[in-house]
């Protein structure tokens, strides 16, 4: 992959860096506050229409996006990436990692040993009766992915760090990739998940909290919060500690172990480079 440096004019490599999130961010709160207006106004009722409007001009704005990424990418000014440019690189998206696989199912081991059915005790039925089960185990082979429910709480695992998990989870691994960027323009448009992050996650709270397409409880309002880890350290879910060791004792612990790897091996690769 070419990593040569390309020259643009610091004011237009700024804007392909900036435009297409600023568009993103501005198109999807516009367009989600004045939902029920344009529904009934201007779309004369018909939600699909909307819905498709919205849709569209998402894809316009995503494909700004990448246009603008594609344009910046290796574009100057450039900064010196250090080690501890590359630690934190490693944190971020170790972090954004570990919250996003907590979204897919649950891994497990796919082998093991486990309980193979009883043997009759005693050579099997004496004089009419049935004798002990004795246990027994055996070598098993199972899915990989583990589809049970779990019975925690309302709040628990993931979810107790930000009730947008997922927006913060992708703006963390973000962050992460601008980190480790010389490219300062490039590092920006890398940062435009933590904007759509912190103001989409807000904005979509304040339409929940009145019923806009969605609800948000008063309860999970108080226990929970858009900003990752405040309502956490915060106590509105009990003593700090205690809450830390809920969280990681209700996560998929397996499925971390994997993004973690997988963190390392972007940094690995990094280095390589």
């Amino acid at each position: 992959m070419s990593t040569a440096a390309i020259n643009l004019p610091k004011s237009l490599a700024l804007r392909y860096a900036l435009t297409g999130w600023a568009f993103f961010i501005t198109e999807n709160t516009v367009l989600s506050h004045n939902r029920t207006y344009l529904i009934s106004e201007i779309f004369n009722n018909d939600e699909t229409a909307y819905h498709y409007f919205y849709g569209t001009l998402s894809t316009v704005a995503t494909g700004l996006t990448l246009h603008g990424y594609m344009k910046c990418r290796n574009a100057g000014p450039f900064r010196v990436v250090g080690r501890g440019w590359l630690g934190l690189a490693l944190g971020l998206q170790g972090l954004g990692l570990v919250g996003l696989s907590q979204m897919a199912p649950r891994l497990q081991v796919p082998f093991g040993y486990g309980p193979g059915g009883g043997a009759r005790g005693g050579g099997g039925e004496v004089g009419g009766g049935i004798g002990p089960n004795v246990s027994s185990s055996k070598f098993q082979i199972r899915c990989p992915f583990d589809f049970t429910t779990s019975d925690h709480d309302l709040v628990s695992g993931v979810g107790r760090v930000s009730r947008h998990s997922q927006l913060w989870s992708f703006a963390s691994f973000s962050l992460g990739a601008a980190a480790a960027t010389a490219s300062l323009p490039q590092a920006l448009c890398l940062s435009g998940p933590l904007a759509v992050a912190f103001i989409g996650g807000a904005h979509q709270d304040y339409r929940f909290r009145r019923g806009w397409g969605g609800v948000l409880t008063e309860e999970m309002d108080e226990r929970t919060s858009n900003v990752p880890f405040l309502a956490m350290v915060m106590g509105k879910q009990g003593g700090v500690g205690e809450v830390f060791g809920k969280m990681v004792e209700e996560g998929k612990g397996l499925n971390a172990g994997v993004a973690i790897l997988t963190a390392g091996a972007l940094a690995l690769r990094r280095g390589r480079m």
